[in-house]
Formats: C-alpha cells, sequence, structure tokens
C-alpha cells in the first residue's frame, strides 16, 4: 500500500489536464498503483466537468448537428480487433517510453551505487528517466538545484525523512537536503522527474558537481 502521495494542488492540475509532462507521466505512474489516489482524482474530474457544463454554450451554426449526425451514419463501422493485452512489468504511462528491455537504455554510473538513464526532456525542460540503485546502496548527502520527484518502481529506499516502496511518490525541492538509500534486500528503480542535476553537499561537492547530469 503506497503511504506517499502527490500534494493536492498536483491531483487538481492533473485532473483538469494543465500539468506538464514530466509531472503527468509521475502522477499516471503513482496512480497505477494507488487506489485513494485513482478515487481523488476521478472526483475532481467530475468537479472539472460540473463546472464546464455551468458554462455558457458557444453558438452553433444551423443545420451544423444534422450535418455531423449524417457525416456519421455515413462512414462504415468497423468491428475493431480486440487482442489480450500482453502482461506488462509497468505502468502504462511508462512503459510506452521504454524499449523492450531495459537493457537497450543508455545507462550511465555517476556513483557507484547508482545508475541513470535519461529517457526524454519535457516541453518545460524537466528530465524524465530511470534511477536504479543497487541493494543497500546510498547516494551521499545532496540538495536540489529545483524540484525532484520519485516514484518507486520496484524495491523501496528511504532517507532523512521516511521510508518509501513500491509506488510512493516522493516530492523533493531545492529546499531538501537528504541521503538515499536503497532497502538492504533488494535492488531499488525508480521514475525520476528533475529540473536540475543535484547537488552534493559533502566536503569533496564543489569537486563532483561540476561533472554530475540528471
Amino acid at each position: 500500500m503506497t503511504q506517499w502521495h502527490p500534494q493536492t494542488e498536483q491531483l487538481v492540475e492533473y485532473a483538469a489536464g494543465s500539468c506538464n509532462t514530466g509531472m503527468s507521466v509521475a502522477i499516471s505512474v503513482h496512480l497505477h498503483y494507488c487506489k485513494h489516489c485513482r478515487e481523488r482524482v476521478s472526483e475532481l474530474e467530475s468537479a472539472t466537468a460540473v463546472l464546464f457544463e455551468t458554462q455558457a454554450p458557444a453558438p452553433v451554426a444551423d443545420g451544423t448537428f444534422d450535418q455531423l449526425m449524417q457525416r456519421i451514419q455515413r462512414e462504415p463501422t468497423v468491428e475493431p480487433v480486440r487482442k489480450p493485452a500482453p502482461q506488462q512489468r509497468f505502468p502504462r504511462a511508462l512503459q510506452s517510453l521504454l524499449p523492450e528491455s531495459l537493457d537497450e537504455l543508455n545507462w550511465r554510473h555517476p556513483m557507484k551505487n547508482l545508475s541513470v538513464s535519461h529517457l526524454l526532456t519535457d516541453e518545460t525542460g524537466m528530465i524524465i528517466g530511470l534511477h536504479h540503485m543497487k541493494a543497500g546502496g546510498r547516494v551521499p548527502n545532496h540538495t536540489h538545484r529545483g524540484d525532484e520527484i520519485n516514484v518507486v518502481l520496484e524495491g523501496g529506499f528511504s532517507d532523512q525523512m521516511g521510508s518509501y516502496g513500491e509506488g510512493d511518490f516522493v516530492f523533493r525541492t531545492d529546499n531538501d537536503t537528504h541521503a538515499p538509500q536503497a532497502d538492504a534486500h533488494e535492488d531499488c528503480l525508480m521514475l525520476s522527474v528533475v529540473t536540475a542535476p543535484v547537488k552534493l553537499t559533502g566536503p569533496l561537492g564543489w569537486l563532483v558537481n561540476p561533472f554530475i547530469k540528471p
């Protein structure tokens, strides 16, 4: 059961279809695991629909509806061939961004216990990727140069602020400092959405930070 969720404002933007692609993918992946947030989004979407219905209708030229119906009736009806959906390892919102195997991705290794793969950069510059931490592996203490979202896909990790498992939505800002560590018994795989690379706060940060990429 997920314990960490998007903020209410983030769910409102998602339900209204107004959030950027990076946030939308992260929330969609979280919703795959979280019944509670799926219900909240459904309620928000219903409220949005009610507001839409109360708006004054735009004027439509006479005969437009009849013309549309005639065109629909003239179109041939083709029954789609339904095939059983293949079993997928990841939620659909993420699976569509991935190749058949994670081995086909370009993985970088900025730290001994951490592997990173870039999937895409959205329209606002947010970077969507995967982070893989080895079992028991720890990332040095760091802060962020902007917002960071992690959604746990497999395994789990913990930091100074809590413990996180499959489906948890972990949101950090440039005011947060932490040192994530993967659970000892299993590797941790996460969807990561960031606005900029992390900034190490340890004594060697000044030397390493210029070479860190998201």
